[in-house]
């Protein structure tokens, strides 16, 4: 029987001149980047094609450039420190599939956790092509149902804050708005950061937005009055993959900061994966968020 790990989704930013096949390109001849004395790559990594959509699987890489092992020397009955290059520490493996923005990728307990995959995956991706006029981000999908539990344990909410990229090819209808205006400004980075006043808690519908995506309503049923303001819009697009935000509120007293990198949307599936095993697996939920969340394709 397989083992099961647990995979993050995420979507992977393209900044700069960055773009889908520079991505590729980076994962089939990546950098090896060195942190903390550990050396990181990507391996195994290949392109596929799958009803005629594309992707890639490969895996991220942790690797000891030189070590030492202990080993008996048979002759003179002793032990002995053998040295060893390159010897592979843990490796997360991952799927990219473009049509999403979309990645998913193993979590490694005390050796590749989540964020620690964001990083050194973006800076290999960056590495590769020297940074010359590259960005690569990975911001997390969040889980809905367990933002809106933490949300729902608010009093009232004092402060938003988020940083939104343009979205492609998808987007969202109740930040479609947010979206247009990112695209006419021509800005690939909007930040935004909002506190109530003294003793004030902050006017958002917030709550009332994540609430109605998980009831699974149409775009406009029960949002015919108003669309959410520019603060919850960021966060809601935050919330899809393209950016990253956090909301500061009160529960019973005590401050409580509530942030998108925390509630990651997973699976399970075998942490040995086969590829089209693990695309199919990753495109079925990535489909089941774009309709939960009535996401449309907008010009790739």
């Amino acid at each position: 029987m397989e083992k099961k790990g647990i995979f993050y989704l995420g979507r992977i930013i393209k900044l700069g001149i960055l773009n889908t096949d520079m991505i590729f390109e980076a994962l089939t001849n990546p950098h090896t980047i060195v942190r903390r004395g550990n050396a990181w790559t990507i391996i195994n990594s290949n392109k596929y094609d799958a009803d005629s959509n594309k992707y890639a699987y490969g895996r991220l890489c942790k690797f000891s450039p030189e070590t030492e092992f202990p080993v008996i020397d048979l002759l003179k009955k002793e032990e002995i420190l053998q040295p060893e290059r390159n010897v592979i520490i843990a490796s997360s493996p991952f799927v990219y599939i473009p049509e999403h923005s979309g990645i998913a990728f193993l979590h490694v307990g005390n050796h590749i956790e989540p964020q620690t995959f964001i990083k050194r995956f973006c800076t290999i991706i960056n590495e590769t092509h020297q940074r010359f006029f590259v960005e690569c981000h990975i911001d997390p999908i969040v889980d809905m149902r367990t933002f809106a539990i933490k949300l729902s344990k608010l009093n009232e909410i004092q402060s938003i804050s988020a940083t939104v990229h343009p979205p492609n090819p998808l987007f969202g209808p109740l930040w479609k708005n947010l979206k247009e205006y990112l695209s006419d400004r021509k800005a690939e980075t909007l930040k935004i950061q909002e506190d109530s006043a003294r003793n004030e808690a902050l006017k958002t519908r917030l709550p009332e937005y994540v609430a109605l995506i998980l009831q699974n309503l149409s775009e406009n049923v029960g949002l015919e009055s108003r669309l959410p303001d520019i603060g919850d819009a960021a966060i809601l697009m935050a919330a899809d993959g393209y950016g990253s935000g956090s909301v500061k509120g009160r529960t019973g007293g005590e401050s409580v900061v509530i942030k998108t990198s925390e509630t990651i949307r997973n699976f399970s599936f075998d942490k040995d994966p086969h590829p089209n095993g693990l695309y199919m697996a990753a495109l079925e939920i990535f489909e089941k968020i774009r309709k939960e969340r009535h996401m449309e394709h907008g010009d790739k």
